[in-house]
């Protein structure tokens, strides 16, 4: 689409408070395979809507089946895969991702309760990670996950040094 039609729509979408959801995985996967050059991203412009203030979210609704058959469902993966996918590189671009996995979506379902706040509910999951512009990234082990307070799942971490 032209950048021209473009702006105007994400200006409307904005104005509607209408959020858009990137799926990433599905859409790399199914879009486009008809193209014999020029092969399209297939992608929401994801940079595009991020600027012109629309709420944008990363998530993933197809895990091993017809549409995707692939994946894990671990919305960490689907970050690393829209990075490149949707020209997030940049040291600015990349503390832009992890929200479009957390406080975004919570955004866009209209969950009151989110965040790090008292009386909100505790979900959460725990990593083993020292600073939070690494998780991506890096993708550390998941210690624990907490939902509503209660922990649902844990996981042993290891280490071993070899000299």
């Amino acid at each position: 689409m032209e950048p021209e039609r473009q702006a105007r729509i994400i200006a409307l979408l904005r104005e509607a408070g209408i959020s858009v959801i990137c799926l990433p995985a599905t859409d790399l996967h199914l879009g486009a395979r008809g193209d014999r050059h020029n092969v399209r991203r297939t992608l929401t412009p994801v940079r595009a809507l991020r600027d012109g203030g629309v709420n944008v979210c990363l998530a993933t609704n197809n895990i091993r089946n017809a549409f995707t058959p692939y994946g894990t469902g671990d919305l960490l993966h689907i970050a690393q895969l829209a990075i490149p996918a949707c020209h997030l590189g940049g040291a600015d671009d990349q503390a832009t991702v992890l929200p479009m996995l957390t406080s975004n979506p919570a955004k866009a379902l209209g969950l009151q309760s989110h965040g790090l706040a008292v009386g909100n509910d505790a979900d959460l999951v725990l990593m083993d990670t020292h600073r939070i512009s690494d998780v991506i990234l890096d993708l550390p082990a998941r210690l624990m996950v907490l939902k509503r307070g209660r922990v649902v799942a844990t996981a042993e971490q290891r280490r071993s040094v070899v000299f």
